[in-house]
């Protein structure tokens, strides 16, 4: 049991140390505001890799938005009667 938790901390540690990697790549390779770094894709994926105190955002910055429910279109008009002759 104690080797399994060996391996699964190793590759957790292996992928922390890969999305660091990729966020650092990232940073290198684009300019911008560089407090915007921490909220890109990037900056999510090293948190969830190494936590969420690995990069500090701001409070429900990883919470998507609600979804959007589009209302139904409303039913088209009757069709005009036709004339009485």
């Amino acid at each position: 049991m104690l080797v399994l938790l060996g391996v699964a901390t190793a590759a957790t540690a292996q992928t922390c140390d890969e999305a660091w990697a990729d966020y650092n790549e990232f940073r290198k390779r684009n300019a911008m505001e560089p407090s915007q770094y921490a909220l890109t894709t990037y900056g999510a994926a090293v948190r969830a890799a190494c936590g969420p105190d690995a990069l500090p955002v701001p409070p429900g910055t990883d919470t998507p938005p609600p979804p959007r429910v589009r209302k139904p279109k409303p039913p088209p008009p009757p069709p005009p009667k036709p004339p009485k002759s």
